[in-house]
This record gives C-alpha cells, structure tokens and sequence, in this order.
C-alpha cells in the first residue's frame, strides 16, 4: 500500500484522490490512479535542432571566466601598487617629521628631492 501525504483539502492520508468521509471499504477497493505515459510527438530532426551545443557554452564560459579573472587580477594589482605608494609616502612623512627644525626640514626635503631616498 502506497502513503501518500495529504495536498490537499479533500485528500485522506492514504490516497491523495480519496475525500474526507469516505468508506474505507470504498476507498482500498478502487483502483490506484496510474499515471499516463507521455510520449514525445517531437520528430528526430526537430529535437537535434533543440539539443545543447555544450561545446558552444563550454566556449563562452572560458571567454566569461578569463574575463572576470584579468578583471580581478587587474584590480589585485592597482591595490598592490597603491598600498606600496601608501607605504612610501608614510616613510617619507616619517622622515620629514623626524626632523627638529625648519632649517634641518628644508635639507631633508633637498635630500629627498636630489636623491630619492629618506635616509642619510
């Protein structure tokens, strides 16, 4: 015997057909509904012409994927090349204000300006 689970407001718990207040004797003597066989009117040539060309989306997925992957790669590198600016220029304020005076700020900047570098 089939249990079903009631869909419906009418279903009993044993056949999803059988209303609420039935016999029971009615209900396990009637025949099981049997579904259909549904056989496709498609013919042969029509359902090659609907079939996927995996090979095709197989093909745009890379272009998709190597497209996203440059983009990605791409933004990896300006945040790289933007925390070592970051990281530059904290060094060279750090160099600056290790200086005591003005006088010895203004030799450090021509320092820096000639050579590049924040250290003597």
């Amino acid at each position: 015997m089939r249990m079903y689970a009631p869909l419906y407001e009418g279903d009993s718990i044993l056949r999803p057909d059988a209303a609420l207040g039935e016999s029971a004797l009615r209900v396990f003597r009637s025949p099981a509904p049997a579904p259909e066989i549904v056989r496709s009117n498609i013919q042969v040539e029509a359902a090659n012409e609907t079939a996927f060309d995996i090979h095709a989306i197989e093909q745009i997925a890379r272009i998709q994927r190597n497209a996203e992957i440059s983009r990605l790669l791409n933004l990896l590198f300006k945040n790289i090349g933007a925390w070592f600016e970051r990281l530059d220029y904290s060094e060279r304020d750090r160099f600056f204000a290790e200086s005591d005076n003005l006088c010895e700020l203004e030799q450090r900047q021509r320092h820096y300006e000639r050579t590049g570098m924040t250290h003597y």
